[in-house]
């Protein structure tokens, strides 16, 4: 690891920050609570049947630093204006951990609990590289890559792109060959196009549009069991649910009767269930979007989550089919004049005054599928994706802060993954169960005869 806590490389180059990342210093308190601390962490893992040559994915890991500056750029939070400072490659730390066998436990449940335990890390934003790698053996053949980035310069996208290079790394080194790379931007020219885009909103309308739609709006918030504290001191827990594939397969035919998308429907549904907790008619609930609209970052390492408040007015609507259709409008509209987060809540304040309320947690929801690109496994044809299912109700260091986030991705059996991130000092574990117990009924109900009167369901 690179230390720069005390000097930055002399080699580094300055450049200037996204509207996300100036979003995120909204919201640093400068400890381990806030979005540039230490256990703001995005974890994901590999089970891989076949060997691993240690040698060949040090390289490669190194190599995917060397292509991606993100991973090994530093946001200098103390300079004014702040700004990003890429560093030069650097060796990504490998750990290699061998499993021996645990009585009363199977291979997957102690393969998930590494997973946890990773989650728990930590990554310093003054050290680089962003990227840690841990291999865990059961024997030569059986073993799980724990994969973790600093979620400040990486996101479920950029998953994706990690994997799929560290594969065409890892094989052009075992085979001697050039690695097959698709052409790529750095995060620092997506930077400098945001920029000049934003510059330009005037001219598209887009402004316009947040100035009419978010007029009087105020974002939902979620009533908290216990306030917040005045600091928080606890990791997040995570509350997993699921809906079955018959429901969502009807969700999905609703889907496609009103010209809309599942997670429209859900969003429907959702906003039934705040209206179920608040009895508010307008509602501003707020859901993360993958923000890469540009076909050309696609294949760009970083930061380019966005939020988005979605607000729909439900009380002129009859039926759980009009609040849809009500949902779907609100969605094309909202996505067709997409603004950068940070530059929203910059622009219109007033919509985000419902944070103050120390009684109330702020609401997020996300659709992880929409938001993970293509994704390939790399090292072996046996690899395949590890998350927490044998594992219920964990901690997790994911989030910083209050507030809570749903999110929701759909599985190959058809049926939909949910997990519920909040924390313990703000909420007892039955209010996220209760929330997901009327979620699931509430979208039951409305698939299976979506002309029912939405405040019957």
């Amino acid at each position: 690891m690179t230390d720069t806590s005390v000097a930055y490389d002399q080699e580094a180059k300055r450049y200037p920050l996204s509207f996300t990342q100036e979003w995120f210093l909204t919201m640093d308190k400068g400890d381990d609570s806030g979005p540039f601390g230490s256990r703001y962490l995005i974890v994901f893992a590999l089970r891989i049947t076949g060997p691993v040559d240690l040698t060949v994915l040090q390289g490669a890991l190194d190599d995917v630093v060397a292509r991606h500056e993100l991973l090994r750029t530093l946001v200098v939070r103390d300079a004014d204006p702040p700004y990003q400072q890429v560093c030069p490659p650097c060796q990504v730390p490998l750990e290699v951990r061998d499993l021996p066998p645990v009585v009363g436990k199977s291979r997957d449940m102690v393969a998930e609990e590494q997973l946890v335990e990773a989650e728990r890390g930590t990554i310093s934003t003054r050290e680089v590289p962003l990227l840690r790698a841990l291999l865990c053996r059961f024997d030569d053949r059986d073993s799980v890559l724990l994969l973790t980035a600093h979620h400040s310069v990486s996101d479920g996208w950029s998953v994706g792109v990690i994997l799929r290079d560290l594969g065409a790394f890892y094989e052009a080194r075992v085979s001697g060959a050039a690695p097959k790379l698709a052409e790529m931007c750095q995060y620092r020219e997506y930077v400098e196009w945001q920029r000049a885009s934003a510059a330009s909103t005037d001219d598209d309308g887009a402004l316009s549009y947040w100035a009419a739609k978010l007029d009087g709006a105020r974002e939902f918030v979620m009533p908290t069991d216990h306030g917040h504290p005045p600091r928080y001191s606890r990791p997040y827990s995570l509350h997993v649910f699921s809906i079955d594939a018959d429901t969502m397969a009807a969700a999905a035919a609703l889907a496609n009767a009103t010209r809309g998308t599942v997670f429209v429907v859900m969003l429907s549904a959702i906003y039934i269930l705040a209206n179920r907790i608040t009895g508010a008619t307008d509602l501003t609930v707020d859901a993360i979007t993958s923000g890469r609209n540009e076909l050309a970052f696609h294949n760009t390492i970083g930061l380019f989550l966005n939020v988005l408040p979605f607000r729909t007015g439900i009380a002129g609507c009859t039926s759980f089919r009009d609040v849809v259709l009500e949902t779907r409008n609100t969605f094309i509209d909202a996505m067709a004049h997409e603004l950068p987060a940070g530059l929203l809540e910059q622009t219109f304040p007033d919509y985000i005054k419902s944070r103050e309320d120390t009684r109330m947690a702020q609401f997020l929801i996300s659709d992880t599928s929409s938001q993970a690109g293509t994704m390939s496994l790399p090292i072996a044809e046996g690899t395949k994706g590890l998350d927490e299912r044998l594992l219920q109700d964990e901690e997790t260091h994911d989030l910083p802060g209050g507030g809570t986030v749903w999110y929701l991705s759909a599985e190959p059996d058809g049926a939909l993954h949910g997990l519920v991130q909040f924390n313990p000092e703000e909420f007892e574990p039955s209010t996220p169960q209760g929330w997901t117990a009327g979620l699931k009924q509430i979208l039951a109900r409305a698939v299976r005869d979506p002309d029912l009167d939405w405040r019957q369901l």
